[in-house]
C-alpha cells in the first residue's frame, strides 16, 4: 500500500525514456523561470524541454508540481553553500559569502526568489524549506558563537531583511549582479557585530 499523500510530487519514474523527459523538463522549467519568473506557461517549458504538454503532464500533475521541483532544486544548492560556508574558517566572512552569493545568484535568476517565496503546500517543498533553514540557522548560530555577529541575529532577521531587499530590486527590474552584490553584503553587514 502506497505512503504517497495526495500532494506529493509523483515518485521518480522508472523508465529510463520517462527519467530523461523528466529531467529535461525540470531543466527547461528552471531556465524558463530563472528568465521569466515563476508565472512562464507550461507550453513554454515543454518548447524548451523539446516534449508535449503532455509529457510535462505525466511527471508533474499540475505546474505547482512543476513549480515546487524546481523550487526544491533552488533551495537544495542554497543548502549546499551554507553547509559548505560552515566548513570554514572565518564564521563572519563565510556569512557574508552565502548571502552574497544568494544575491548575485537571484540577479539572474528569478526561481531563486520564487523558490523562497512560492506559496505551494507541498511535502516535498517544506522539507527543503526546512532544510536550508536549518543551514542558514546553523551559519547564524556559528557566526553569533564567534563573536563575528551580533549577540542578537536571527536567520529571521535574515531572512526579512534579505526578501526585503529582493522584493524591491526584483520590482525595480534590476538585474545587475554587481547591485545586488552590493545589497547582499549590505544585509550581512546589518546583522554583523559592530565590535569587529
Amino acid at each position: 500500500m502506497s505512503t504517497q499523500t495526495p500532494t506529493s510530487l509523483p515518485a521518480l519514474p522508472r523508465r529510463a525514456d520517462a527519467r530523461r523527459n523528466r529531467e529535461r523538463v525540470i531543466a527547461a522549467a528552471g531556465a524558463v523561470f530563472a528568465e521569466r519568473g515563476m508565472d512562464a506557461g507550461v507550453p513554454e517549458i515543454a518548447q524548451r524541454a523539446g516534449v508535449g504538454k503532455a509529457t510535462v503532464y505525466r511527471s508533474f500533475p499540475s505546474k505547482e508540481h512543476l513549480v515546487a521541483a524546481v523550487a526544491c532544486e533552488r533551495l537544495e544548492w542554497i543548502t549546499d553553500v551554507t553547509t559548505a560556508a560552515l566548513l570554514r574558517d572565518d564564521a563572519g566572512a563565510a556569512f557574508g559569502d552565502v548571502v552574497v552569493a544568494i544575491a548575485e545568484q537571484q540577479a539572474t535568476d528569478c526561481a531563486v526568489a520564487g523558490a523562497l517565496a512560492a506559496d505551494i503546500d507541498l511535502p516535498e517543498l517544506h522539507a527543503a524549506r526546512a532544510t536550508t533553514q536549518a543551514a542558514l540557522e546553523s551559519l547564524v548560530d556559528r557566526g553569533r558563537a564567534t563573536g563575528e555577529l551580533r549577540a542578537d541575529a536571527t536567520a529571521e532577521e535574515l531572512r526579512v531583511l534579505f526578501t526585503g531587499m529582493s522584493q524591491v530590486l526584483r520590482a525595480d527590474t534590476v538585474r545587475d549582479p554587481t547591485t545586488w552584490r552590493r545589497y547582499g553584503r549590505l544585509v550581512a553587514d546589518a546583522l554583523r557585530n559592530p565590535q569587529r
